[in-house]
């Protein structure tokens, strides 16, 4: 992160969806607050009342999200015990960037990609609580189903949560279930939401570092310009072997773009490879993403 002058990073809490989920997701929220405390040369809590840094030598300032709803809420626990725990875990960890109702799968809240399962009770619940929170929903890892269940809930009982895909790259492009469907990444446009590039090279075409550019190019022509923002999806590929696996590949990231270091890297490339403005390259490199999290941050400490 600090090769690739990394300002603000999301850092989510991710379990899989078995009766482990909340443990797991207690200790990470520990790891989380353990990092701010024993690396203050590195890391510090997000605060939206900074200015970004532009200096290497600049701390990364760290935001806490929820990648699936598992880790605060079981499928036996009661959806009021689970609202509960989310409340404490939330005084612990401060400003929250979103949360995903599920991950790779179905859960008590609603389907996962590739299903046909949209949102359950026990998801209206958790989109209420999150409205009044103004904590935004990821749909990253939701099906077509719940993601238009989603909209149509906000809209029908007056919601004014943000919807973001954190790291979802355009399905036109790439025709994988992971990736926003053009109407889908349109109505969070419309919603001035976010969408995050996605670098797990399965997302974009697998075959070359560029294949990300066409994703820019099409996200900008659905009006994507003040949306688009990085949601890389770096992880420990080494602790997901299923992954792998499942796409039957042992290469998650293109070698050239395989961790945080890689952002100048990058935006080199989108500058050779795309005849856009400056001010646009500045605007997926941070500046949709910092006047996002600023207001949101504003509205969540009201």
């Amino acid at each position: 992160m600090k090769q690739g002058n990394v300002a603000v990073q999301v850092l989510a809490l991710f379990v899989p969806n078995n009766s482990h989920a909340p443990s797991i997701c207690r200790n990470q929220v520990t790891k989380f607050l353990e990092i701010q405390k024993n690396h203050p040369e590195y890391i510090e809590p997000y605060d939206p009342t900074k200015h970004l840094y532009s200096s290497k030598d600049g701390k990364t300032q760290c935001i806490a999200a929820f990648e699936n709803s598992s880790g605060f809420c079981s499928e036996t626990d009661s959806i009021d015990v689970g609202l509960k725990e989310l409340a404490t875990l939330k005084k612990k960890l401060g400003p929250i960037a979103y949360i995903s109702m599920t991950w790779d799968g179905e859960n008590r809240f609603g389907g996962g990609v590739g299903s046909k399962t949209g949102l359950k009770q026990d998801g209206q619940r958790l989109l209420e609580w999150m409205d009044q929170k103004q904590i935004p929903i990821d749909v990253s890892h939701a099906s077509d189903f719940l993601i238009g269940d989603i909209f149509n809930t906000i809209d029908k009982k007056g919601y004014t949560l943000p919807v973001i895909a954190s790291h979802s790259n355009m399905r036109y492009i790439t025709d994988m279930p992971r990736n926003l469907p053009d109407e889908l990444a349109s109505e969070i446009i419309h919603r001035k939401g976010l969408i995050g590039l996605n670098f797990f090279c399965h997302f974009s075409g697998g075959k070359t570092p560029t294949d990300l550019l066409t994703h820019i190019e099409h996200a900008f022509a659905l009006g994507a310009q003040s949306a688009l923002c990085l949601g890389a999806d770096f992880f420990g590929d080494i602790d997901f072997p299923y992954i792998k696996e499942k796409y039957k590949s042992d290469k998650c990231f293109y070698e050239e773009l395989g961790n945080s270091s890689c952002y100048p890297r990058f935006f080199d490339m989108i500058r050779q490879g795309l005849q856009i403005p400056e001010v646009a390259i500045e605007k997926i490199a941070y500046s949709n993403a910092d006047s996002f999290f600023k207001e949101l941050f504003t509205k969540q400490s009201m």
